[in-house]
């Protein structure tokens, strides 16, 4: 356990770019993930280290997190301080100055952590010289993230855009530094009129260690992450969450693992798979079938639906009979093309999609727009917009 560092700046005034249409109206680390707010699995895991004082530094959408996080948190000492300007992840920290005292735990408030990243982080803080500790995990996917390049536990350069993707180590988002870290990043220059974090590294005053912490780290940054970090959330439950207020009609099928939220009504014949997470409010009609899917709160699903692999908006509605049947897509995000990634549709808030509609792997309906019934949607339908045929 930690007995000295008891402050962090938790990093959440990100747009969440890539996982719109779902952030067009709350912040990225509010999306739900085994029916919790990302965010909720950070704060945690910091008071679980000793963490007695939060710096939060929020800015798109940012009353969202302040207005949940004051009413989950009363009785917590947070913080909240605005990043008016989206000016990237270094320029977030520096929002933070004067907030917190000589050493403090960073975190970013996008990637779900437990409790052991962080204490392994401060442990190897504690037991070095040096002027930082940043955590790093392995990955699969290393060109997602920046890739870390280190000799004997000595980081040297984190690389935001690495040729090569092999074996590597990538920054998993959680550092300690001490409070030299603001005039470093003062000295670290913008990258396309942003300031990154992860570049402070090179401007520090003494060497930067690292520690390895596999396992407890998952990164909901697209659409098919919110998904399978649900998916591996949920696994390690040994059953079914199901709230009490929740209405199951007799003859539904829940098939563990779900979670089911409160004052859900789940229809005759209606079929909940693995995977599948209904937050709170939200009705699905007699015979529709739920796999592996988000449905966000007040959303409605009415009959013969079928959902696959998928992610519907807060106050969305699916008419009778559509079709998402999920599998495997290619996906083009802030113009770069991802191949074979197992999604669905995304809906966004408060989007309706009309009866008998198809939705073909990969598409995406905006926020408050309208698709008309029986159409079949291949890629994107923009915010607001209707479309009929």
């Amino acid at each position: 356990m930690n007995d000295r560092i008891r402050e962090a700046v938790v990093l959440a005034a990100g747009e969440g770019r890539r996982l719109r249409p779902l952030t067009t109206f709350q912040p990225k680390p509010m999306l739900p993930v085994a029916n919790r707010p990302v965010v909720d699995f950070v704060i945690d895991a910091l008071f679980e280290c000793g963490i007695d004082h939060v710096v939060v530094v929020t800015g798109h959408r940012s009353e969202r997190l302040l207005t949940h996080l004051s009413a989950r948190y009363p009785d917590a000492n947070i913080d909240f301080v605005v990043q008016e300007s989206r000016l990237g992840s270094g320029h977030a920290l520096l929002q933070a100055e004067g907030y917190v005292g000589d050493t403090f735990v960073v975190c970013n408030g996008d990637n779900i952590i437990d409790a052991d990243i962080v204490s392994k982080a401060l442990e190897r803080f504690s037991v070095t010289d040096s002027v930082a500790t940043v955590a790093v995990a392995s990955s699969e996917t290393p060109e997602e993230y920046g890739v870390v390049v280190e000799d004997n536990g000595r980081i040297s350069d984190i690389d935001e855009h690495p040729v090569q993707n092999e074996g590597y180590l990538v920054n998993a988002g959680v550092y300690v530094f001490d409070s030299s870290v603001f005039d470093a990043l003062r000295r670290t220059p913008s990258h396309e009129g942003e300031t990154r974090l992860p570049d402070v590294v090179h401007y520090l005053d003494g060497y930067v260690s690292s520690v390895i912490v596999n396992g407890g780290w998952l990164d909901p940054s697209h659409p098919w992450g919110l998904l399978s970090v649900t998916e591996t959330l949920l696994a390690r439950l040994e059953t079914s969450s199901i709230s009490d207020s929740a209405r199951i009609h007799e003859r539904a099928i829940i098939e563990d693992p779900v979670v089911v939220g409160d004052d859900c009504d789940v229809g005759p014949g209606a079929v909940i798979g693995p995977g599948s997470c209904l937050q709170n409010n939200v009705c699905v009609g007699a015979n529709s079938v739920v796999e592996r899917s988000i449905i966000s709160t007040d959303a409605r699903v009415d009959t013969c639906v079928v959902l696959r692999d998928s992610v519907v908006g807060p106050g969305a509605h699916i008419a009778d009979g559509v079709v998402s049947p999920g599998g495997q897509a290619n996906v083009i995000i802030e113009g770069r093309l991802y191949t074979d990634r197992r999604l669905g549709s995304i809906v966004g808030d408060r989007a309706e999609v009309g009866a008998n509609v198809t939705l073909s792997p990969g598409s995406r309906v905006g926020a408050e727009a309208i698709v008309g019934a029986g159409t079949t949607l291949h890629g994107d339908v923009r915010e607001r917009v209707e479309v009929t045929h």
